[in-house]
């Protein structure tokens, strides 16, 4: 198995609001799966999970596959804290090893979801009378509330009339697909993930571009363990087909490249003349400086493009969380390749660069190979010096831009919307790879980020318009439009296609809710801007973050569970400040919801609103945490009365508009269920405060 499970850590925090762990599965797994799935797992009758299903209100039935099959993260997710791995592995039909290459692949949702918490089998049990009682009260805390309406995955897309005239201001416009599939994007058919309509919104938006993960050992031969890139054939025959659809609308694929992948402890003991720096004990990078190395790295990627010809390109990351050449995860002083540690990090990056552009150029000159500058650091004009021709360098826009939040210092690292670009260090690489004769790329987010990834379009057009346009002066010539979050086809790619060309027309409703809008960009600015913030805090889950009435003893983890961690969630900020800002933003935003000229339940008024949940919901979190902290147990009741309405405002949102609460790297964040359930939650929580 190249990947383990995560190792099973503490029982898990307790879900008073349910009156046992048998009724809060049943209640959970009902959103995704059938009763016979759920019977079969308990090793009950359907009937009885009919019956308990119905004491806690529940009278219908997921009866498709698509949350398995699209949706998967989301189960993943809701069932961390109930399941055993035995019965979670049961519940996704995949064995241990997939589990294992799943939490790994999909962006590292291992790390995201951290250690398992320790859960027993959860088995059939006739319920208790106090059991069916407390599952009925339950039940009558969600009665009349509405969760029919837009169904998940439901999405729909803006289809704007926009000309594009003139010359073209920015090459490349690239987007993550909103609802792609980041580790199995190429073993299914690109129609399960990408429909026709999304390419036509793409399209009229100026979108000449799509991205995804592309692993070189899965889409062409591996020679050094052929068993490891079984199926490959048939992943190439989807990627060209994909290519082939994509094609039709003017739009190009390209693939993320996180090359070469490192090798495990086995394979390395069997052919030691592959390794180079030994990252851990099961993670050696595969050593770039090699000619083996080199040699399969150019044929990989000839092959993928020789099978679909109609590739776009790539873009690589050299020096991600990912090992892969041996100073992927080292420096000079830190490596222990024999042979790299004698090159500069910018031979070594060069040269893995240079293997990809040429394995490209073996098929086609015209196939571009973007180089991202994540995390070269110190590195940076070095690896510029040393890039191949004919490449082009992608800066993230806004790195190390300076900004003082409530007093508080700090610089952007990535994600930022509020504090926009280009910042002096995104300057300097575009003119050394200028000086080099090189292309520019920026990478921004123009729909949303970490900042609030739940709302698939930040309304925040002011600061969308402004970066673009010093993009332009800069004279930058491709974007990255979206990471994996933002990819979604909405009113902010229309006010970005304005600057696509020298007289794109574009019509749009500025003048009505110009001073809305305006408040909005003004509010965005007060939020409390650190990366930790943006990983740990409670701003993505919003009104779906569980309340707990006594510490959990749980940290944070990374865009995925909350819990109660307000320390983490703070990071730099004091949390009296903190609190503060998130005043001043939830303030300032009410003021433009009450200015906005709209009650049509346009995109534009759902996302608007979808957002204030979750920053007002943040706001009342941290203000009950601090409640609990001091003992003020009717402060806590206040706070949580405040995030049962709330929660009831983002059900009823995400029944008008089934992208709210999406975000392609973790399905749905949270789901109506999910709701529903902190609904509950609090519920029970006011009844014992």
């Amino acid at each position: 198995m190249p990947f383990s499970l995560p190792k099973i850590g503490k029982a898990p925090p307790p879900l008073p609001h349910f009156p046992s762990v048998l009724q809060a599965f049943i209640f959970r797994a009902a959103e995704f799966v059938s009763f016979d799935k759920i019977a079969r797992i308990l090793k009950t009758t359907r009937e009885n999970v009919a019956q308990a299903a119905e004491q806690l209100g529940i009278t219908r039935e997921e009866t498709t596959n698509i949350w398995t099959s699209k949706g998967y993260i989301t189960i993943i997710k809701s069932m961390w804290h109930i399941l055993p791995y035995a019965q979670l592995l049961e519940l996704l039909e995949i064995s241990e090893e997939e589990l294992a290459t799943l939490l790994r692949q999909e962006d590292f949702l291992d790390i995201k979801l951290s250690d398992k918490p320790d859960c027993p089998p959860v088995l059939w049990q006739e319920p208790t009378d106090a059991q069916i009682a407390a599952a009925k009260q339950a039940a009558s805390s969600l009665k009349g509330l509405e969760a029919e309406g837009k169904r998940p995955f439901d999405f729909e897309y803006v289809m704007p009339d926009i000309r594009f005239e003139g010359k073209a201001l920015f090459e490349t416009r690239m987007i993550y697909l909103f609802s792609g599939l980041y580790q199995k994007a190429f073993d299914v058919d690109s129609e399960e993930y990408c429909s026709d309509r999304m390419l036509e919104s793409y399209k009229r938006l100026g979108i000449n571009a799509v991205w995804t993960q592309g692993v070189l050992s899965q889409l062409a031969e591996y020679p050094f363990d052929k068993t490891l890139s079984r199926g490959y054939e048939s992943r190439q025959m989807r990627l060209r087909a994909f290519t082939e659809r994509c094609a039709k609308y003017g739009i190009k694929v390209f693939l993320y490249l996180n090359e070469p992948r490192s090798i495990s402890k086995s394979l390395y003991d069997q052919k030691p003349q592959l390794g180079g720096h030994i990252v851990a004990d099961d993670k050696i990078c595969l050593c770039t400086s090699r000619k083996n190395v080199q040699e399969y790295l150019t044929d990989a990627v000839e092959s993928v493009c020789r099978a679909a010809p109609l590739l776009g390109g790539f873009f690589t990351i050299t020096r991600s969380e990912n090992p892969t050449n041996c100073y992927s995860h080292s420096t000079p002083q830190t490596c222990s390749c024999p042979r790299c540690k004698q090159k500069s990090v910018g031979e070594v990056i060069g040269q893995v660069v240079s293997c990809i552009r040429n394995g490209a150029d073996r098929v086609s000159r015209d196939i571009k190979v973007i180089a991202w500058s994540w995390a070269w650091k110190e590195f940076n004009i070095d690896i510029i010096n040393h890039l191949p021709d004919r490449v082009v360098l992608q800066s993230q826009s806004e790195l190390f831009v300076p900004y003082e939040i409530g007093g508080i210092k700090g610089s952007v690292v990535d994600y930022s919307m509020g504090i926009i670009g280009p910042g002096q260090r995104a300057i300097e690489e575009w003119s050394a790879a200028r000086r080099r004769g090189l292309g520019t790329g920026a990478k921004i987010q123009v729909n949303t980020t970490w900042e609030g990834s739940t709302v698939p379009a930040l309304p925040l057009f002011g600061l969308i318009e402004e970066h673009l346009q010093r993009l332009q002066e800069q004279g930058v010539s491709h974007l990255m439009l979206s990471w994996t979050l933002g990819g979604y086809p909405s009113q902010n790619l229309i006010h970005a296609a304005k600057y696509y060309t020298e007289n794109a027309v574009v019509c749009t409703d500025d003048d009505t809710n110009a001073e809305a809008y305006a408040l909005f960009c003004r509010a965005f600015r007060e939020f409390p801007f650190d990366m930790r913030v943006l990983y740990y805090g409670p701003q993505n889950g919003g009104p779906s973050n569980l309340l707990f009435e006594k510490p959990t003893g749980y940290r944070a983890t990374m865009t995925c569970f909350a819990y109660d961690d307000l320390e983490k969630w703070r990071s730099i900020y004091p949390v009296d400040i903190f609190e503060q800002q998130l005043e001043k933003l939830c303030g300032l935003w009410r003021q433009g919801l009450e200015l906005l000229k709209d009650d049509t339940g346009s995109e534009t008024e759902i996302m608007a609103e979808a957002a204030y949940c979750l920053y007002q919901s943040s706001l009342d979190q941290v203000r009950f945490y601090r409640a609990r902290s001091s003992g003020d147990r009717t402060r806590m009741k206040e706070c949580a009365e405040a995030e049962l309405a709330t929660a009831k405002r983002m059900l009823a949102l995400m029944n008008k508009n089934a992208a709210i609460g999406f975000e392609a790297a973790n399905h749905y964040y949270f789901s109506k269920g999910m709701i529903k359930e902190k609904i509950l939650n609090c519920s029970h929580l006011i009844s014992s405060l």
